[in-house]
């Protein structure tokens, strides 16, 4: 009786811990797309503002001479699981004949020594097509001046 006390406290303890967690702030690294994409990495800088279990901000990608900036929401669930999706593109730079994809985030935050970082998956549609999903690498920064 005892060890299950224990366990139900800890377990309420480590639900209030996550719940405390607040992910405002610069998010940078990379995007990838699996085989058949336009091209197998990007780079990718999220700012995102929290309120409560909701969150919005905006999403930077970009390869080469190509980007698109992109407004953000989505919703934080148990601390840890972030959805995230593309709302619509503020500005970009493409290619002609080329359409960025409009994208749903699914990902978690990790916390290892004191290093916060935001992994998953996404995938996301053009107005012709599905796009070619991929992965998501970000780590908490500062923001560049």
């Amino acid at each position: 009786m005892r060890w299950i006390l224990s366990f139900l406290w800890l377990c309420l303890f480590c639900t209030l811990q996550a719940q405390d967690r607040d992910i405002s702030g610069y998010w940078v690294g990379t995007i990838t797309q699996e085989e058949g994409g336009f091209r197998p990495e990007y780079k990718m800088e999220l700012f995102i503002e929290q309120k409560g279990k909701r969150v919005s901000g905006r999403s930077f990608v970009r390869v080469d001479n190509i980007y698109a900036e992109m407004e953000i929401t989505g919703s934080l669930h148990s601390g840890i699981y972030l959805r995230l999706a593309d709302n619509n593109i503020i500005s970009h730079q493409e290619l002609e004949g080329m359409e960025w994809c409009i994208k749903d985030y699914q990902l978690l935050l990790k916390v290892d020594d004191a290093v916060w970082r935001l992994e998953g998956h996404w995938q996301g549609k053009t107005t012709f097509s599905n796009c070619v999903p991929g992965q998501i690498l970000l780590k908490k920064s500062e923001p560049r001046a």
